[in-house]
């Protein structure tokens, strides 16, 4: 599952950080348990957009996986003010959502870097995940 050589951690450190914003606890659940069997991973979830706020200044993800509908705020609302709050580096964002297209044109203005519909395959997620930073981003 690793792929080596093509996302570079912005913390330094050789882990890659992960953080899931989900209020679907099976979803952050099991999203974690895939993206942990590589090693190399570190995945921390969190249910709700001020949960996500408290733990991105000490978590400095590098990846933050956001649901677009969450109970207190929307995803597309929380994503600038996630990349605002990580002071070390700036995260890659991708959305996940039941359903993109009527959302789809406010994804790129809202500092989204990347989309999957839900539920998402993990061949998917790895590619928006691992995408060296810049590269164009697709909708799955």
């Amino acid at each position: 599952m690793r792929r080596s050589g093509i996302f570079q951690p912005c913390n330094g450190s050789r882990a890659m950080r992960v953080l899931i914003v989900d209020d679907d606890a099976m979803t952050a659940e099991l999203t974690a348990e895939c993206l942990t069997m590589d090693s190399s991973v570190s995945v921390r979830t969190v249910g709700d957009g001020a949960s996500a706020m408290r733990v991105v200044s000490e978590f400095t993800p590098d990846v933050i996986l956001l649901d677009v509908e969450l109970p207190d705020i929307s995803g597309l609302e929380l994503a600038p003010q996630l990349k605002v709050a990580c002071r070390e580096c700036t995260p890659r964002v991708i959305i996940f959502s039941g359903s993109v297209p009527e959302a789809e044109p406010n994804f790129l203005p809202a500092g989204v870097d990347a989309w999957l519909t839900k539920p998402a395959h993990l061949d998917q997620l790895l590619d928006c995940i691992f995408r060296p930073m810049g590269a164009r981003s697709r909708p799955w």
